[in-house]
């Protein structure tokens, strides 16, 4: 006889390959207590499902079309009664989108089956974004910055339905390991002393042309002995041939290195010397994880920035601006000490706050509040 009762989870993800949101909520989904059972509906097959199976995860395909785009959205409410009718004969307690572009299938889910939602929002979002994804009609929000917490409460969200929980990094998979290869020599062989990396897919909302100018006026410097690495497979084909075109024109070749998709990525991370994030994500947390120094510049103030502490776990530039990214980027690259100092820093931080464990454990304490444990 069970001491207690199952509570099954509904999370709703998108496929294809391990990208950041997809390993948050592995984190999730692997570390919840035994009461919970996980569920994940995800549109398509890909790597992050097999990922999940591989974990005992029950998985499931559901074709979900976009619920605003024409002429797809005509088929929504088909795939909105299909999912719905799949988490009632699954007695589903609780829905969960790890993705905003599935809020409205949430909230079709949540008031079908009458139970509580949660969405998660992972990057900064406009009112008009809010109301276009129907943030307002999930139970609660789950906010990962302070930034996007804001974003959410001028938009007319109610305070309490948002909650703030940081992403995390697996302390012990992102972890320093000075005996291993240096993975980026070994299949690109840079001349260089200092790597320098960008990582995320390639498209323009992660701006990887904005860091190649910035390597242009660093290779200026005759003092830099610098190689710059553009890590992640391509979103936008387009975008692609721009940056390599921009590459070629400023005699870059020799200087950057496009490694494409990466699936080892603890690896690629100790083989850098500086991580670069124009855009945030996860991966800032996952160098500090490794002892890497992080240069976040353009995308949050010293006043929004949690876990990058200027002068402290990174280097935070708050303004877009080409020169004040080369200068802090110079700063790093001329100084080894410096860049031990801030990682050793940043590895302290990321084991006291960032733990995917404790991630885990907050949000199923959300869970509880809202099933009423």
């Amino acid at each position: 006889m069970r001491e207690f009762e199952i509570k099954r989870i509904l999370y709703l993800s998108r496929s294809g390959n391990i990208g950041g949101s997809q390993r948050q909520l592995y984190y999730v989904v692997t570390n919840l207590a035994h009461d919970y059972e996980p569920v994940v509906v995800c549109p398509r097959p890909g790597q992050f499902v097999s990922q999940l199976r591989d974990s005992g995860i029950a998985t499931h395909i559901f074709p979900l079309h976009p619920w605003r785009k024409f002429p797809s959205m005509l088929y929504r409410y088909l795939d909105a009664e299909r999912l719905a009718s799949f988490a009632r004969q699954h007695e589903v307690r609780l829905v969960h989108s790890s993705d905003l572009w599935l809020g409205a299938y949430l909230n079709w889910v949540a008031k079908r089956l009458k139970i509580p939602s949660i969405l998660h929002v992972r990057t900064p979002i406009r009112s008009d974004q809010v109301r276009k994804h129907y943030c307002g009609g999930a139970s609660s929000i789950i906010a990962i910055s302070k930034r996007i917490r804001r974003n959410l409460l001028d938009a007319g969200i109610a305070p309490e339905k948002v909650t703030l929980i940081d992403d995390a990094a697996d302390l012990h998979l992102f972890g320093a390991n000075r005996t291993e290869v240096n993975v980026l020599r070994r299949d690109f062989s840079p001349t260089s002393q200092v790597l320098v990396g960008i990582v995320g897919r390639i498209n323009s909302s992660k701006r990887q042309l904005d860091f190649l100018k910035a390597a242009e006026q660093i290779t200026r410097d005759s003092a830099t002995n610098v190689t710059f690495f553009v890590i992640g497979e391509v979103h936008s084909q387009s975008y692609f041939d721009k940056i390599n075109r921009f590459v070629s024109k400023n005699g870059l070749k020799r200087h950057v290195f496009f490694t494409g998709r990466r699936d080892d990525m603890p690896q690629v991370l100790r083989s850098l010397d500086v991580l670069v994030s124009l855009s945030g994500g996860s991966v800032m947390f996952e160098a500090m994880a490794c002892g890497k120094p992080v240069i976040s510049a353009g995308f949050s103030s010293k006043e929004d920035s949690v876990h990058i502490q200027d002068e402290r776990t990174g280097l935070l530039v708050s303004s877009r601006r080409t020169t004040e990214l080369v200068e802090a980027a110079i700063r790093l690259i001329k100084a080894p000490q410096l860049r031990r100092q801030i990682g050793r820093e940043a590895r302290k931080w990321a084991e006291n706050r960032l733990s995917h464990i404790n991630m885990a454990a907050k949000t199923q304490q959300l869970y509880r509040q809202l099933l009423q444990d």
